[in-house]
C-alpha cells in the first residue's frame, strides 16, 4: 500500500476515526477524532484539557481505527505512530490556517485564538488496510 490509498482508504470509510491513548500506567483512553492528513502524518485537533491531550503528551505512542464501513468501503483500517504536541499561539494560527483537517474548527473551538486548542501531528510508522479479501495491506515509514 502507497501513503496516497492509505489516505483514499482513511477517508472513503469515515471522517472520524478512533484514536487509542496510553497513560503513563498503560491505562487505555480510546476517542473519536476527526484526522487530517499530510505525507507521512495523521494530525488531528482537540482541547489541552483533554485526556486524550494528558495521555499523549505523557506517553506519545498513539493507534488510530476506522471500522468496517459500508459494503462499498475498502475494509478496516489501522495506524500507529508517534505524537508530535504543536501548542503555542503562532503554532495554533498557522495550523488552523494550513486548512488541514476536513472541517470547520470554528464550529468546535471558535478560533484559533483559543488557548485550549492544541494540535497532534503523529508522525505514522505503520498503516495496514484489511480488505474482503482478510489479506492485509501495510504502509510502512521505509515504504518512502
Amino acid at each position: 500500500m502507497d501513503w496516497d490509498r492509505f489516505t483514499e482508504s482513511a477517508r472513503q470509510i469515515s471522517w472520524i476515526a478512533y484514536l487509542g491513548t496510553a497513560d503513563l500506567a498503560g491505562r487505555p483512553h480510546v476517542a473519536p477524532v476527526s484526522p487530517g492528513f499530510t505525507h507521512g502524518a495523521i494530525w488531528f485537533a482537540t482541547r489541552a484539557s483533554s485526556k486524550k491531550w494528558r495521555n499523549l503528551t505523557a506517553n506519545p505512542e498513539v493507534a488510530f481505527h476506522w471500522p468496517v464501513g459500508g459494503a462499498s468501503g475498502p475494509g478496516e483500517l489501522a495506524a500507529w505512530g508517534t505524537a508530535i504536541p504543536h501548542v503555542g499561539d503562532d503554532e495554533r494560527h498557522r495550523i488552523w490556517d494550513a486548512g488541514i483537517l476536513p472541517y470547520d474548527l470554528s464550529g468546535f473551538f471558535q478560533s484559533p485564538d483559543n488557548p485550549d486548542v492544541v494540535f497532534a501531528e503523529v508522525v505514522v510508522g505503520r498503516a495496514r488496510l484489511l480488505g474482503p479479501d482478510h489479506v492485509p495491506d501495510v504502509w510502512t515509514s521505509s515504504d518512502d
